[in-house]
């Protein structure tokens, strides 16, 4: 039997009422989407570093040792001849005509390094030797007839001929000082001299020195001089050369500051060490000489004491990892290292600063 149901009003606005709701589902799940593509796009986070909280440095702890503390002062020079001297002229406002050497030749003793405008001196020689040689002759001549020559004549002979001999004399000597040679066997340390150049008298033109004659050759200042005394252990270092062992043989015996000339080897302390092979004239050099040493005592670093007026303490670290000031009494001192003569005892570990 076909049986049909009538719509009633009550069915009719449950109906409405569904079909109202799943439009405002509709239009709020569009709603949504459309308002997830209007908003700006999260940004993606940044990976940063790290951050590590800084360890606290330590301060450095230091034993207290024992042993020997040697106290130096050091001092730099260069490897200098003990055969070694200036060159000059001794005439004065002469033009130099010619030179013929230059720092580093070899020469040998007497051979002409430089020579002076001499003029016309070796003409005048020429015609003195002449008039010398006259003079001889009528000297000779006289003597020969001294029976019947008077005295008087033959004495003022005499004496015209020794007269010749000096004006001859002092023209060879002013020849020879024209000329500048070499005193010794040796090599030109430096020349300064040019042809051209106008000399004056005893100003140095130039240095010789004997190469094989070297001695370490050192300059302390006066307050470190006035600790050494010869006889003193030393260490020479020469550049590119190493470290050599030596002794303090002579100290200074001219002071360049008060006048003395800043080369003369008179200027420097010497040291004798052996001087390894390779070595020249004038290669820089640095030397320490030991001034005072004591055995046997306890030093710390100098990094370690500390000071407040006139109180030297330290700062000890115990075993249990505590610190704690301790007064001590210091002796020597090094550039690193300070004796200990009462206050601390080996073994003991101080702070550093």
């Amino acid at each position: 039997m076909l049986f049909t149901e009538w719509p009633t009003a009550g069915s009719r606005r449950n109906r409405r009422r569904r079909l109202a709701a799943r439009a405002l589902i509709a239009a709020v799940c569009l709603f949504s989407l459309a308002g997830c593509s209007l908003l700006p796009q999260e940004e993606e986070l940044e990976n940063l570093p790290e951050i590590r909280t800084p360890k606290i440095s330590q301060k450095p702890e230091y034993p207290v040792k024992r042993g020997t503390l040697e106290v130096k002062v050091t001092g730099s020079g260069k490897l200098m001849s003990e055969r070694e001297e200036n060159l000059f002229f001794t005439e004065d406002n002469r033009r130099i005509v010619a030179v013929y050497v230059k720092a580093g030749d070899e020469v040998k003793k007497g051979q002409v390094l430089a020579e002076l405008d001499n003029g016309d001196t070796e003409r005048q020689i020429r015609r003195k030797e002449i008039e010398l040689e006259k003079a001889g002759l009528d000297l000779k001549e006289s003597m020969r007839n001294s029976a019947e020559a008077d005295s008087v004549t033959l004495r003022k002979l005499q004496l015209d001929y020794a007269l010749l001999e000096e004006e001859l004399a002092d023209l060879r000597e002013r020849l020879r000082r024209s000329k500048l040679t070499a005193p010794y066997d040796g090599t030109i340390v430096s020349f300064s001299a040019e042809k051209g150049d106008v000399a004056k008298a005893y100003e140095k033109v130039g240095r010789i020195a004997d190469m094989n004659d070297l001695v370490a050759a050192v300059k302390f200042n006066a307050g470190d001089l006035a600790d050494i005394a010869p006889g003193m252990a030393a260490t020479v270092s020469i550049n590119t050369a190493g470290d050599g062992s030596g002794t303090v043989r002579r100290l200074p015996v001219s002071d360049s500051a008060s006048g003395g000339e800043d080369d003369s080897l008179d200027s420097y302390l010497l040291i004798d060490v052996p001087l390894p092979e390779g070595v020249s004239h004038g290669t820089p050099l640095s030397a320490s000489v030991i001034v005072e040493s004591r055995e046997n005592v306890l030093s710390i670093p100098v990094s370690a004491l500390r000071t407040q007026n006139s109180r030297s303490y330290v700062l000890v670290s115990h075993p249990d990892g505590t610190k704690g000031e301790m007064d001590v009494e210091i002796g020597v001192q090094t550039a690193t290292d300070v004796e200990i003569i009462k206050g601390l005892e080996e073994g003991q570990k101080v702070v550093g600063k």
